[in-house]
């Protein structure tokens, strides 16, 4: 084991904790820092800490297994090119959050088999600044999402979230059209493992209550319907698994449509897109944020338009 420990000096006092283990550590990234803390591989006079708590002079900071957190951070390498995308689909920012429009195929948040994901690289996006996660897309679901900038919001927003007070707004390619100009979907949903994957199934035993409203934009060839959707509740692939239950499952999503989900000459991913978020801030100010279509699903509607 490869313990480092440092004593707080004069001039270091009061900064951040994370601040100063990146003076020491210059090429830790935040989130290897908050994880360390959190893992209390990190500790301030042997006591677990959080990022921004202050430091003293005479404190000591002890830093164990270091190899681990140095290769954590190396594993998990600065992408470049993905940072200055990410820099380009902010949508909003001000004192309260950092709305993204999140690229199809990017994970929010990390775990033990991905590489990278947005929430490994927020402090780089931003200079620096640690941000929160409030709610998540799956990786293949592009659109807006919003981080809250300090744990106060992020309490409140997770708090809106919860309560349905947010109000969600998806655009999806599906293939097959529904019966109706609009209407509901309300059908309750349960996880459950087949043929070694876990999905999402209607389950009209589940006390899972999930509501979808939808309404048909534009009917395209092929049987493809331009859908808004605007989820009531917020369950796991929702919004895949109830259009799947219609038989209109959303265009590239094999998981749950099967072969239906894939129409000829038109790009094998899913169709999905977070359009707007609209809620209020801390502060009162309501406040609706729009994501543009992403490019693969604008090109699908032209393919089908053009060939009707």
């Amino acid at each position: 084991m490869l313990q480092n420990i440092k004593t707080i000096s004069v001039e270091d006092n009061n900064i951040r904790l994370d601040r100063y283990i990146r003076r020491i550590f210059p090429d830790l990234r935040q989130s290897v820092i908050e994880k360390s803390l959190r893992k209390g591989l990190i500790k301030v006079d042997d006591c677990k800490a959080k990022s921004s708590d202050r430091v003293n002079p005479g404190q000591t900071i002890t830093i164990k297994y270091l190899d681990y957190i140095k290769n954590t951070n190396s594993d998990r390498k600065y992408n470049e090119k993905l940072v200055n995308l990410l820099r380009d689909s902010i949508l909003y920012k001000d004192e309260y959050i950092l709305a993204i429009n999140k690229p199809r195929g990017v994970i929010v948040q990390g775990g033990e088999k991905v590489k990278i994901s947005i929430s490994d690289l927020l402090d780089q996006i931003r200079e620096g600044e640690t941000f929160k996660i409030v709610h998540r897309l799956d990786r293949d679901t592009s659109g807006v999402i919003i981080f809250a900038r300090n744990a106060n919001v992020a309490r409140y927003l997770i708090e809106e979230f919860k309560e349905r007070r947010v109000k969600k707004t998806y655009l999806a390619l599906t293939s097959g059209t529904p019966s109706k100009d609009s209407g509901t979907i309300d059908y309750p949903l349960v996880k459950k493992y087949a043929s070694g994957q876990e999905k999402v199934v209607v389950d009209e035993n589940s006390p899972e209550d999930a509501t979808t409203h939808f309404s048909i934009i534009a009917t395209l060839k092929h049987n493809v319907a331009y859908l808004k959707l605007q989820p009531i509740t917020g369950r796991t692939h929702q919004l895949r698994a109830h259009l799947a239950h219609i038989n209109c499952p959303i265009l590239g999503d094999g998981k749950y449509g099967g072969r239906k989900a894939f129409v000829d000459g038109i790009a094998n991913k899913i169709h999905l897109h977070s359009h707007s978020l609209s809620f209020k801030l801390p502060n009162n100010k309501e406040i609706i944020i729009t994501a543009p279509l992403s490019e693969h699903i604008e090109k699908s509607i032209k393919t089908l338009q053009n060939s009707l």
